[in-house]
């Protein structure tokens, strides 16, 4: 009974998270964490708030144009088909290439856990050789002269604050680092859209996309071997080298399965190599460690809660047309607000300076044209000097 109500009070978290701009699934886990709840309960939210907004975190996305952090690559594809009318389509997309990415995550979970630490003993002496050519293949692929140089700044501009808020006493700074960088900065740029919902056309059928499903599920894997380098934005750069992703449907399907993946392979890394690359997982991870023979049981409440969020997300999008822009802006000032005081109370004054900075850094890849993910020069900066 008691792992019945856990599963269940993590679905409706993460499908609150999930919904709501700039509230991520690490955001509830820390909450959590500080209430007197049951180690072995804890984790079982925690498995099921983060399946629940793996699922709902694409609503916002291609609806409103709001990214969480984990899909911010899917927002120009997944928007586009949306003000196209086309909408329910990129959401069935999403669902479908999430379940079958977690499917066939779990079949493979064994596989990687005894791979894992294999592959990552090989990369780890060069782990600072590997995170600067990854960064420097990311910066390139935008091609554009003035749009490397400008990604190159962005990326070291977000670099440098990471070296210096890292090594300031501020509690959790990665909370308002986070928070300003995607978060405050989508919900800021939200404001300047006119456009309303179009209506929307129904859903469409077709597989055309499975192959990038199952390209997506191999990178998923990879990515939680390098630090800073794991969100689906970045890693679809990576495949994008094998498969073509000019075609939205395709796109937003690897964001979906690679997005997936990544979460149930992120288990699979901390219990063989003892890093975490999900911010909710190494949180639960601290109050009660998580061991391979928990494993089956949270990857069960994953699953099912996988699994019911993607049928009421489709439900759900059957009505997207209800929403109004105007109450939207009134949700994200709230949310901002919200923001704000969070990181007052937690990480104090130097906490919202970082938030302000990073808020600034955050805005500035979309109004200069190239891709979100370059902000992630945060962690990989100083990974890189780490592992120097």
């Amino acid at each position: 009974m008691q792992t019945a109500i856990a599963v269940f009070v993590g679905m409706l978290l993460g499908i609150f998270s999930g919904l709501v701009p700039g509230i991520h699934s690490n955001t509830v886990a820390s909450v959590i964490a500080n209430f007197p709840i049951p180690p072995d309960a804890l984790v079982m939210i925690v498995a099921a708030a983060i399946g629940a907004h793996l699922v709902f975190q694409f609503l916002p996305s291609i609806f409103l144009s709001i990214p969480d952090d984990t899909v911010v690559a899917s927002v120009l594809p997944g928007h586009r088909m949306a003000l196209e009318g086309r909408g329910k389509e990129a959401v069935l997309i999403c669902a479908f290439a999430v379940l079958a990415s977690v499917g066939l995550s779990l079949v493979l979970l064994p596989l990687a856990i005894f791979l894992l630490p294999a592959i990552y003993s090989l990369i780890e002496p060069h782990m600072a050789a590997v995170l600067a050519l990854a960064s420097l293949f990311l910066i390139l692929s935008e091609k554009e002269g003035r749009k490397v140089a400008v990604a190159a700044f962005v990326f070291l501009l977000a670099g440098a604050l990471g070296l210096i808020s890292m090594r300031a006493p501020i509690n959790d700074v990665l909370f308002p680092a986070f928070s300003g960088l995607f978060a405050a900065s989508g919900i800021l740029l939200s404001f300047a859209a006119h456009r309303s919902i179009p209506k929307q056309k129904e859903m469409k059928a077709g597989l055309d996309f499975l192959p990038y499903v199952l390209l997506g599920v191999a990178f998923g894997m990879l990515s939680d071997l390098l630090p800073g380098i794991a969100a689906p934005a970045q890693i679809a750069v990576f495949a994008s080298a094998l498969l073509s992703t000019q075609e939205p449907r395709k796109f937003l399907a690897l964001v979906a399965s690679i997005a997936a993946s990544h979460l149930v392979f992120a288990f699979g890394a901390l219990v063989s190599i003892g890093k975490a690359r999900e911010g909710a997982i190494a949180i639960a991870n601290e109050i009660s460690p998580i061991t391979a023979p928990q494993l089956p049981q949270m990857m069960g409440a994953l699953l099912l809660s996988v699994s019911v969020s993607a049928f009421a997300l489709l439900k759900l999008s059957r009505h997207i047309e209800r929403l109004h822009l105007e109450n939207l802006k009134k949700v994200n000032l709230l949310v901002l607000a919200y923001l704000l005081c969070a990181v007052a109370l937690i990480s104090g004054a130097g906490g919202l300076l970082v938030f302000s900075t990073s808020t600034a850094i955050g805005m500035l890849p979309p109004l200069l044209g190239i891709r979100r993910t370059h902000v992630m020069g945060l962690i990989i900066v100083p990974s890189i000097i780490l592992y120097s």
